[in-house]
């Protein structure tokens, strides 16, 4: 009946128009960047795939790094993009929830960044051809995990932002199996044919160290998969396992420890050569940096008051540690050694990150 007024429309009041959470900016840029970011995973893991398939192991690499690089930039903008959402719109206390759809868009960001500092240690090297294609390769394959996640609705009871089951979990558990199985049989069929080097790399050498970090991004991956997947164990075995109560404390006290490590290693690793380094050199840049890192962490920690929590003081300083050291490798870019810039650049823009995160979290008041 009211289509018979011509002038129906007027008769119809606005709606109250889109969710508020989802007015904001970051909300607009941050699904498609993150999108982007997953999607351009596939590149790094097609040139590992191909390059054990055709055996030309050496040539993959170097083609691949740039996409790999692209992938973890535009990933990383996309999670923290998210992130600045989470702490503007959302009553998520902070940056970061440990929330399940945000650990399974973080996983796979750690095992790419992983997988790019061992490629760049082969490429200088020659260490660790197969660390190298199992994370690049690996990467991807847990990208289809993320999107199995987030789109089977299997995460609908622990997730405040998972979609519901959309008919699509055979598909997606299909497309996850095939590129697995893709992935083993090549790094199996291949692996008495990869490059290897009789000579262990030195502990005073940069590509030791590249290696220990790749591991422990990994571990910390393995950490946040296990307790994210506890949904998955239950519909695979009948069990009821419980996720944690309070998610933030349990992912906090294993990812803090792993952050101050990874931080610690970004900092001193910068001062190491590949191959070999001038260990008196090493530890003379190494010891400097770090008096004054402990002066300047120290201060922060005092007028923020965070000294009682010990995981806050111990992030203060390797944030500022990371910032530092790597604050003096880009000073040393402008006198022309500009391929130690970008480096150094992302590093400090992650203990930045950190810092600002750590004030803002610890300074917290709940009103």
């Amino acid at each position: 009946p009211i289509l018979k007024d011509p002038n129906y429309l007027a008769m119809i009041v606005d709606g109250r128009g889109l969710n508020p959470l989802l007015q904001n900016y970051w909300m607009v840029i941050h699904p498609p960047t993150l999108f982007l970011g997953f999607a351009s995973m596939i590149v790094p893991f097609a040139y590992a795939a191909a390059g054990l398939w055709t055996k030309r192991h050496k040539e993959w690499i170097n083609a691949s790094l740039p996409w790999a690089l692209f992938a973890v930039m535009i990933l990383g903008a996309g999670i923290i993009m998210g992130s600045f959402w989470a702490y503007e719109a959302l009553n998520f206390g902070g940056f970061w929830a440990w929330d399940p759809v945000e650990n399974v868009s973080i996983i796979p960001w750690f095992t790419l960044i992983a997988a790019v500092h061992v490629m760049i240690a082969y490429k200088n090297s020659g260490q660790g051809y197969f660390t190298a294609t199992f994370l690049a390769l690996i990467s991807f394959v847990l990208v289809i995990y993320a999107s199995y996640l987030t789109r089977s609705g299997i995460l609908g009871e622990t997730s405040v932002h998972s979609f519901t089951s959309l008919g699509m979990s055979g598909q997606l558990i299909i497309f996850n199996v095939i590129f697995l199985i893709i992935m083993i049989v090549l790094l199996v069929v291949r692996k008495k044919e990869m490059p290897t080097t009789e000579k262990e790399e030195d502990i005073y050498s940069r590509e030791f160290w590249l290696f220990i970090g790749a591991l422990v991004l990994t571990v910390a991956c393995l950490q946040i998969i296990a307790t994210t997947s506890i949904p998955v164990y239950n519909a695979l075995f009948g069990t009821k396992v419980a996720p944690p109560i309070d998610p933030i404390p349990h992912y906090n006290k294993w990812q803090g420890a792993f952050a101050v490590v990874v931080l610690i290693l970004t900092a001193f690793t910068q001062f190491l050569k590949f191959k070999r380094s001038d260990s008196k050199k090493f530890w003379a840049a190494t010891l400097a940096t770090l008096i004054v890192s402990i002066i300047f962490a120290a201060v922060i920690v005092y007028f923020t008051k965070i000294y009682g929590n010990i995981m806050y003081v111990l992030l203060t300083f390797a944030a500022v540690f990371s910032v530092l050291a790597n604050m003096r490798i880009l000073a040393e870019s402008f006198r022309g050694k500009w391929r130690l810039a970008g480096s150094a650049v992302s590093h400090i823009g992650f203990g930045l990150l950190v810092i600002g995160a750590l004030i803002a979290a610890a300074t917290n008041r709940v009103i």
